[in-house]
């Protein structure tokens, strides 16, 4: 017996279950992907930043002693200014830390996109050891993703939740009761054959 006859028509349990997680997987990824943009955006700032102002440090002190004798310590401050800002930005590793959060973000995107596409596209024709395999490798890239990341600190994940992210929440809410809707809809031949 086919399952659409099995189920008169309606979508099984099941996929619905399995709809729900793909779902969820890829609101998880989605978030956490704007998160790590946010970090990378961060860093960059924070790199720009120190570099800047080390390369402006040793300039003037340069210019300083070389205009004459008459500020060497003011000239030697900003040179140990300088060394110390270079310093800090070799143990930080801004721009190390920028790449980390630029390849945790697009790891995210590629999972949220698989998620999306075998929601939407791979699930309504596959059965249910497929859809568990299929959801069985997706969240298992889900955790490699997660294992790869380096943490987002509380501030970027404030930043990712604000802005234009909030202005779509309405727009996702309709996408996400279009989706249910589609899920639980009764084709008309089964409903005219029920009255």
């Amino acid at each position: 017996m086919a399952e659409k006859e099995l189920f008169g028509g309606i979508e099984p349990t099941w996929r619905v279950a399995v709809a729900a997680e793909f779902c969820r997987i890829e609101e998880i990824c989605s978030r956490a992907a704007r998160a790590q943009w946010e970090t990378v955006r961060i860093w960059r700032v924070i790199n720009l930043i120190l570099g800047s102002s080390a390369v402006l440090a040793a300039g003037v002190a340069g210019s300083v002693v070389l205009a004459g004798d008459r500020f060497p310590v003011f000239a030697g401050g900003l040179a140990l200014g300088a060394a110390m800002l270079t310093t800090v930005v070799s143990m930080v590793g801004p721009a190390r830390r920028e790449n980390q959060a630029v390849e945790a973000a697009k790891a995210y995107q590629s999972t949220e996109t698989a998620a999306r596409q075998a929601r939407q596209v791979d699930l309504p024709g596959h059965t249910f050891a497929q859809a568990r395999q299929g959801l069985g490798d997706l969240t298992e890239r889900w955790h490699a993703a997660n294992r790869a990341a380096t943490p987002v600190p509380r501030w970027a994940q404030h930043r990712a939740g604000r802005g234009s992210y909030e202005q779509q929440a309405e727009e996702v809410m309709a996408d996400r009761m279009s989706e249910v809707v589609r899920v639980f809809r009764v084709s008309r031949r089964t409903a005219d054959q029920l009255s």
